[in-house]
């Protein structure tokens, strides 16, 4: 991968106030298209660790500045300011969507579905906080049935509290992940060198965009995907038409023993295989072999001998959590030296390039945890158990974090690593209590699965502005003002939707599917059938966090060692590698092809083509998720959908 070249030199404070404008503009016109598309078509922008949005976007931006520089120069922008307008974009796409979906589906389902068969009213209706969610029997008709507005003050009113608690709370967890950003990108960026593949391709879009517009290469892989695109958009428009199957099918094996693997999806998306071409040979091998070691080892072999049960989500927990403690314990001497310079006054290491001084970012860390230990200490919960769940939510983030900055991983769907079922399962529902397991169920929202973790984004968004030369504490504030603006704006875009379509109305795949999995499948089950510890869930956990450290040790320790550790982590949890991984094993063959015969030289001229499949299938999937969203109708989805149901 070629090194990017800095964009050109602008002072250090030089965020012009237009530029914040115009970002803040263009943040909140996303938060609306990527809310409408999850809520009609189930498109979910922020899957992949490449926003499709934010790349159109700046697609979008610099086609336009092309045509500014030739006849209105004055107006053009420059390729930092592009850059923070496409952060600013990330930022709000990190909540928005499919993200806003679960909080409002959560919020909104203990007291709309309780019934007298399940008697929620007696199991837990007690111990919901009335400053939660909203119980008024109206205000939630009207938003499961629709044809009405939300700026009614029978409608507004009830959610007002509910959006102001829920806004705070999400902004200050925003501003604390920044504070810990800080902490440790010196040690990422600097130390270790790590390189961040994913801001590869919006940094030199923003530079030059002609370096991608004049390379055939490029065109032949855009003109691929772009293809596909239309040919599959249109047919779902006109059901006459052929389509090319791109979108996920499942196989089911019916014989025994290879029925007990369940069904194997596959798909073909360009996106992914264009993605997928930045990752590390070794890493992609891993991902795709642990998937298939899953398959084949663990569940054949598990079901045969009786193994009911492997525990997965709990491997994936600890081993993402082990990767967040490894990257600490990487990291403990620029820490060190982070402690001694807050804490003693000494002038030991350099901040000034920092989003803010280290001292201001432990505080910040301080105040936030304080104000989240309040907020949830006034839902009801016990003070040890938050501490615990955010130590194991932020260990889990600074994984995602190492990974998202060093090897560059298409997807990291964290699907159901939850802290709080991890803390549950382990040591039993007895141990918490019902009020404890009401509230946790609540928190279930930030933990469902984390495509679009907000702490790799905010840390990116840094060496983004490292790259184009914007003041990082600039940026930083950047960063807060489009959270503290975008996120209450969201909630009221995404209640404004269902009170007009009705909840029971919206296609999104998950609006009415994480309330039954928070309170049917989770909350009902703790409360009505409560359990002790569970030695064998812990067990699980602690062998995926030492398998995390082996493959580490082996591979720092032996260049020649295939297998790389996150690999196992993506291969072997509940659901990174499910729906592509076979769109990452054709690009590794390709990538393994290409280096072989044609060496780095081949790779590097080979790029443009891989980015031109990115280009392509983004830019045709969000024109078609743009047409869904201005008339109101199911649209094809870039291969986020199967193909046979």
């Amino acid at each position: 991968m070629s090194k990017f070249t800095p964009i050109e030199k602008q002072k250090a404070n030089d965020i012009p106030l237009r530029i914040l404008v115009i970002g803040i503009f263009f943040a909140l016109v996303n938060a609306y298209w990527v809310s409408t598309n999850d809520l009609l078509i189930g498109l979910v922008h922020n899957y992949m660790s490449l926003f499709s949005n934010a790349v159109f976007t700046l697609f979008l931006l610099v086609l336009l500045n092309s045509l500014l520089k030739k006849y209105l120069p004055r107006l053009a922008f420059r390729a930092a300011d592009l850059l923070v307008i496409y952060v600013m974009t990330v930022m709000v796409t990190t909540f928005a969507g499919n993200r806003m979906n679960r909080f409002v589906g959560l919020l909104s389902h203990p007291y709309w579905f309780a019934t007298p068969e399940n008697d929620w009213r007696n199991l837990f209706w007690r111990y919901i906080p009335p400053w939660f969610t909203v119980k008024d029997e109206h205000a939630l008709s009207a938003l499961y049935h629709g044809e009405t507005t939300f700026f009614s003050r029978a409608n507004f009113m009830p959610w007002l509290g509910p959006i102001v608690y829920w806004s705070a709370f999400l902004i200050v967890l925003y501003v604390v992940l920044i504070c810990i950003n800080t902490l440790i990108r010196k040690q990422f960026t600097e130390h270790e060198r790590l390189t961040y593949p994913v801001t590869w391709l919006p940094l030199e879009m923003a530079k030059d965009i002609t370096f991608f517009l004049k390379n055939r290469l490029m065109w032949a892989g855009f003109g691929i995907a772009a293809a596909i695109g239309i040919l599959n958009g249109l047919s779902v428009l006109f059901p006459s038409l052929p389509d090319i199957p791109v979108g996920w099918t499942s196989i089911h094996f019916r014989e025994k023993p290879w029925s007990y693997m369940g069904g194997t999806r596959i798909s073909f998306q360009p996106f992914v295989i264009g993605l997928s071409y930045f990752m590390p040979l070794d890493l992609a091998f891993s991902a795709w072999f642990f998937y298939f070691l899953k398959k084949f080892t663990q569940l054949t072999l598990g079901a045969t001998m009786g193994w009911r049960n492997l525990y997965f989500p709990e491997q994936a927990q600890g081993a993402w959590s082990g990767l967040g403690i490894l990257a600490l314990w990487v990291g403990r001497r620029h820490l060190k030296r982070v402690f001694t310079q807050v804490f003693t006054r000494k002038r030991v290491i350099d901040d000034a390039k920092e989003p803010m001084s280290y001292r201001t970012a432990v505080f910040g860390i301080v105040a936030g945890i304080i104000f989240l230990l309040f907020f949830a200490y006034k839902a009801g919960l016990s003070l040890w158990i938050i501490l615990v769940f955010f130590v194991i939510y932020v260990c889990s983030a600074l994984g995602v974090n190492k990974i998202r900055a060093g090897l560059g991983v298409a997807v990291h769907e964290l699907l159901w690593v939850d802290p709080g079922e991890t803390m549950v399962s382990s040591m039993g529902t007895r141990t918490f209590g019902a009020r404890n397991l009401t509230v946790l169920s609540f928190l279930f929202v930030l933990n469902r699965d984390q495509p679009g973790h907000p702490m790799p984004n905010q840390l990116e968004a840094f060496r983004i502005g490292e790259q184009a030369n914007i003041h990082p504490r600039k940026l930083a504030w950047a960063i807060i003002l489009t959270c503290a603006i975008g996120i209450p704006v969201t909630f009221v875009i995404f209640f404004n939707h269902l009170y007009q379509q009705g909840a029971e109305n919206s296609t999104g795949t998950i609006f009415m599917p994480i309330g039954r999995e928070g309170f049917t499948q989770r909350l009902q089950i703790w409360l009505t059938n409560p359990t002790g510890h569970d030695y064998a869930a812990a067990g699980f956990m602690g062998f995926g966090f030492a398998m995390t450290g082996i493959l580490l040790v082996m591979k720092m320790r032996f260049l020649w060692w295939p297998f790389h550790p996150v690999g196992y982590v993506l291969g072997s949890s509940p659901a990174e590698m499910i729906y592509i991984w076979v769109p990452v094993l054709i690009s590794w063959c390709l990538k393994f092809a290409i280096l072989r015969y044609g060496g780095l030289r081949a790779y590097r001229s080979a790029l443009p083509f891989f980015v031109g499949l990115i280009l392509g299938d983004y830019s045709l999937g969000c024109f078609w998720s743009i047409v869904g969203a201005v008339f109101r109708i199911p649209v094809y989805n870039m291969g986020w959908h199967p193909v046979t149901s």
